[in-house]
């Protein structure tokens, strides 16, 4: 059989057939300019899916969930922590009580610290644990179940000990990018390499033993789906380049040897050569960090590096992967939805399923200047709303995907001059900077999250 048509298995067909079905939305599409600055286009016209344009869907308004939010009708293999499992060819989460669970998480589920968002937040809650319980309740009002990456885990951990409907959560280590830091202290004279490249350092492995001591914290603890190691590591064609005008380093090297055994040309590199060193480096980096992180909890599932750009399109740094991950995480941006071809080729490199990790649009009517961050400009809430729908039903159709995580919890405060430059100016909350709900977007958000199994059931069949 076609190794194309074979991984077309895993996918619903077809994906968004257009027609009655769908809407119209105007968007303006994100982009650089030649001189890295954001730009957007002028209003185009895109079409989107919808859960009640489904044609012969009947949505539920109850949905009969287990305590994690897993699919409580059915029951599988328990054993008190999250874990994975392909089911007739679909891949799942299991959560701790053997239910099927389809991750819905939301980032940073942290309170803003501009000055106005904290006089707002002394306003509306006064402390951490009435804000985190109000928190939970919006939660519960747009349909998710966890808290994703640069969440403040504390006041979740002591929530959960107070009820019986946990929040889920994930937990960020930052190996690499801690790693990095303590590097540049530790040689304030020496040109700082690419962050990637840090990873032939001798002493790299040891650092990683001892830094993954932090997830001893949460072991035992079934409330945690799982961890990420770093967000975003700037693996690039530049790489090998990089090593190689680096003589007398580890990196070098580790690249000359390399091409050596490759039996490459050093001076006519070519973008095969490129493409897998990225590989090269990628696996030194699991190889490093995931044994170092099982060795401390062997309970929780691994999440990957949260691969971006060009890194989600290399099979080279997912052959690196394949056998230290549990869950590929990818951060998505740049298409107005996930396509049949990405599917297609995330199924060919890897036998892991995959999480879209980070996504997200902003609303023109908050009259926020968005220029901030890489997601898309929609006209209002309840655009964003069809969009998070259009983008989301494309995923169900992925019978690889087990979940998605939307970016993020809380606007971008301008007035907040900490802030980095990717998160200071932009509607990308479901509360704004004082935590205040927009209810147009999370209404329509739990209109697909509270019908996810559902839809999935719909879609399957469909595709019999």
């Amino acid at each position: 059989m076609n190794r194309l048509l074979f991984f077309g298995c895993l996918l619903t067909q077809p994906v968004f057939a257009q027609a009655p079905d769908s809407l119209t939305v105007e968007a303006r599409v994100w982009s650089r300019d030649k001189n890295r600055q954001i730009v957007y286009s002028d209003w185009k016209p895109f079409r989107a899916m919808t859960v009640e344009r489904l044609n012969g869907f009947r949505p539920v308004s109850s949905p009969k969930l287990s305590t994690y939010g897993g699919d409580a009708s059915r029951t599988w293999r328990k054993t008190g922590f999250f874990r994975t499992e392909n089911v007739d060819g679909r891949w799942w989460l299991v959560d701790p009580e053997g239910h099927p669970y389809i991750s819905l998480a939301v980032n940073s589920v942290r309170p803003g610290q501009s000055p106005n968002n904290r006089k707002a937040f002394d306003e509306s809650f006064g402390n951490p644990d009435r804000w985190i319980a109000q928190t939970k309740q919006v939660f519960n009002r747009a349909g998710f179940t966890e808290a994703g990456s640069w969440s403040e885990v504390d006041p979740i951990r002591q929530y959960n000990q107070t009820t019986p409907k946990p929040l889920v959560y994930s937990v960020m280590l930052s190996f690499l990018s801690t790693f990095e830091r303590d590097w540049k202290t530790k040689h304030p004279n020496t040109e700082l390499p690419p962050a990637p490249l840090l990873v032939f350092d001798s002493t790299f492995a040891q650092f990683c033993r001892d830094h993954a001591r932090r997830a001893d914290t949460y072991r035992t603890d079934p409330n945690v789906l799982g961890y990420f190691s770093d967000n975003e590591i700037a693996f690039t064609n530049s790489l090998l380049d990089q090593a190689l005008k680096a003589p007398n380093t580890p990196a070098y090297r580790a690249a000359s040897d390399w091409l050596t055994g490759r039996g490459s040309n050093l001076q006519a590199l070519t973008d095969a050569d490129r493409e897998a060193f990225q590989g090269l480096v990628a696996g030194v980096y699991y190889r490093s960090v995931v044994p170092a992180l099982k060795a401390i909890d062997p309970n929780h599932l691994y999440l990957g590096t949260r691969l971006h750009a060009n890194a989600k399109y290399n099979p080279a740094i997912f052959a690196a992967a394949e056998p230290f991950i549990d869950v590929i995480s990818i951060n998505f941006y740049g298409q107005w939805q996930p396509t049949k071809a990405s599917f297609l080729k995330w199924a060919a490199w890897s036998k892991k399923p995959f999480i879209i990790t980070e996504f997200y649009t902003k609303g023109a009517d908050t009259g926020m200047p968005n220029m901030s961050g890489a997601g898309w400009l929609v006209r209002t809430q309840a655009d964003r709303a069809v969009h998070y729908q259009n983008f989301c039903l494309s995923l169900l159709q992925a019978r690889n995907c087990v979940g998605w995580h939307w970016f993020r919890y809380q606007d971008n405060d301008p007035a907040d001059l900490s802030a980095d430059p990717s998160n200071n100016d932009s509607n990308k909350g479901l509360v704004d900077t004082r935590f205040v709900a927009y209810d147009a977007l999370i209404n329509g958000m739990k209109s697909l999250n509270d019908n996810r199994f559902e839809l999935i059931n719909y879609f399957d069949k469909t595709r019999k």
